[in-house]
């Protein structure tokens, strides 16, 4: 109980850190360098991307359960990995150090919450989602495709 209390400040930090970083990109004057801004964009709908795709896999796969399908199967954690990438382009949108600051503690944050998570579906599902665990990465998506793509022949192989 106590480590959802902690999860719950993290997650009243996240909304004020993203509320104060929009009001600073969009309200308060800085200079800015154009082809940050760009950098910026490509971040976010990527990280958008991955936050809906992983949303739309626990839709159709449910949450009672592990699911390692799709981008899940891939990176346990898809859905931080997508917000934690949003928070990071706020650094390329606001170009200051306040922003960069509220960015990089609210990635912390995201990180905290994804390691409770972890330790609660370790106690919750035991060994299955340790085998999870040991098989998909927790956040390095490279690394997860690599792991995938070899899964996928070793499953052609033992055919």
């Amino acid at each position: 109980m106590r480590q959802k209390a902690q999860d719950n400040i993290l997650i009243i930090v996240i909304g004020v850190v993203f509320f104060l970083n929009i009001i600073d990109i969009n309200f308060l004057s800085h200079p800015t360098v154009e082809e940050l801004t760009v950098v910026g964009w490509i971040l976010l709908w990527v990280g958008a991307l991955l936050y809906i795709l992983s949303v739309l896999t626990l839709r159709g796969k449910g949450v009672g359960n592990i699911v390692d399908s799709g981008v899940y199967g891939v990176v346990r954690h898809p859905m931080y990995l997508g917000a934690m990438i949003m928070f990071f382009s706020h650094i390329f949108f606001g170009q200051n150090w306040i922003v960069a600051v509220g960015a990089v503690v609210a990635m912390v944050c995201c990180y905290l919450i994804m390691l409770s998570d972890e330790q609660r579906n370790a106690e919750k599902f035991g060994d299955e989602y340790k085998r999870y665990m040991e098989k998909v990465p927790r956040m390095n998506f490279v690394f997860g495709i690599v792991r995938l793509q070899r899964r996928k022949r070793e499953l052609k192989a033992d055919r």
